[in-house]
């Protein structure tokens, strides 16, 4: 009698994903099928996904259905942009009125010759290899400073929907440009996102990316940012995580040039069973370069959050300065966070730092201005405040302000406006 072999987890989530509809090498797909098929999904043994657990993610019975495109306007941070937007796997808005100097392309469109090639591999991004189904791609051309930054929208619709995303934007010489990104759900229930963006940071070139992330619902979250940066490159990533059931940020900076400079901000809010988790990977390649990493958190009820940032310094990587920290509150009684932040130093010529701080509110503080004549919640809401703002202070989009402004008054009962005034 013949044996019957039950599909392993892996097999049963992929099982009705549409296979990839990117122009990649075939020995590529080969290669991301066949770590699929022998790993799967990563344990609680994998130390990267240790407190991360993805059993939930691995049950999921994803299907795609189409459907109308949704009026995306009332998601929008500003008028004032070039914007595209993603609403589940497929674009419905498309900017035409682009400048000289920048083209932009649906992944679809490009050709084998014009992707760059993964440098690292995960099964979050072999997964984006092998089902992506479309996104962004930008180029800069030489000493293009664009006016106006880049809006890039992704709208989760439905149930148990996949929205599969590969983004790539390159910036050659002297250029420079300011990226938004922003992730909602409407209506959303067990919906799979996977987004990865590569960016290639061209000699002199300078980068801005503020990336929110707002997702209401049951949604499931994989956002994979890879960076590479060229001589004197200058790249600031901020995320903040305002809202998501289950999210997971992995950010990888490879610095391979000399007199370049990177900073990493994030804020994360949650409550109730969020969990929400980020890992950061800053690698210094080449000396006389500076990294400055700031991620600080608020965990509520019975939410989890994890933070993992390493820092790499190769042995001829002299004469670097990294700082990195992350500082978490609890204000619930059954939120908790693991934090690990980690240097791996082959120089002996750097200022490289690190630290990490778990705790709860003042309540020194909060007795302090209570006696000033504050009101109990209002002096807990001006102590929280005065914690995140060395984070929300990094926000250079006055738009971006605003609606973190908005969010966090409307969810949080936070008032924000005096960044405005700022």
């Amino acid at each position: 009698m013949e044996q019957i072999v039950a599909p392993s987890k892996m097999e049963s989530f992929r099982r009705n994903l549409p296979a990839s509809l990117l122009k990649i090498k075939d020995e590529d797909l080969a290669a991301s099928n066949e770590r699929l098929l022998l790993n799967g999904f990563p344990n609680s043994r994998t130390e990267a996904w240790k407190y991360s657990r993805l059993n939930r993610i691995a049950s999921l019975n994803l299907n795609k259905k189409t459907s109308n495109p949704i009026s995306w306007e009332h998601y929008s941070l500003t008028h004032e942009a070039y914007t595209f937007v993603f609403q589940n796997d497929q674009c419905i808005y498309f900017s035409q009125d682009l400048p000289d100097g920048i083209i932009v392309k649906e992944a679809v469109n490009l050709s084998l010759e014009e992707w760059k090639s993964f440098e690292i591999n995960s099964h979050v991004i072999d997964l984006n290899k092998t089902h992506a189904q479309n996104g962004l791609c930008v180029w800069l051309r030489k000493g293009v400073n664009l006016t106006k930054p880049v809006q890039l929208i992704f709208l989760s619709e439905g149930t148990e929907q996949a929205a599969i995303h590969r983004n790539q934007f390159i910036l050659e010489k002297d250029s420079k440009m300011e990226l938004i990104v922003s992730h909602c759900s409407i209506d959303g229930k067990k919906n799979y996102k996977n987004i990865v963006s590569e960016f290639h940071l061209e000699e002199n070139s300078f980068l801005s990316v503020h990336k929110l992330q707002n997702e209401e619902g049951e949604d499931f979250h994989f956002s994979t940012e890879n960076i590479h940066q060229k001589n004197n490159s200058n790249f600031t990533l901020t995320t903040l995580t305002l809202n998501g059931n289950w999210v997971r940020n992995d950010v990888n900076v490879f610095v391979d040039g000399e007199g370049c400079e990177t900073f990493l901000n994030g804020a994360y809010l949650s409550k109730g069973i969020q969990h929400i988790d980020n890992h950061t990977t800053i690698d210094h390649m080449k000396p006389n370069c500076n990294s400055y990493e700031l991620y600080k958190g608020v965990m509520d009820e019975k939410s989890t959050a994890v933070f993992n940032g390493k820092v790499f310094v190769r042995p001829d990587a002299q004469k670097i300065a990294a700082f990195q920290s992350n500082a978490n509150v609890l204000i619930g009684d059954e939120a908790s966070v693991n934090s690990k932040p980690e240097l791996e130093i082959y120089a002996d010529d750097v200022k490289c730092s690190h630290g990490s701080t778990i705790g709860q509110l003042d309540e020194e503080a909060i007795f302090y201005l209570q006696s000033r004549g504050i009101s109990e919640n209002t002096a807990r809401r001006l102590v929280l405040t005065a914690f995140m703002q060395d984070v929300f202070e990094k926000i250079t989009s006055p738009a971006v302000v605003t609606f973190l402004n908005q969010v966090l008054s409307e969810r949080f009962n936070w008032d924000l406006s005096v960044l405005e005034e700022d």
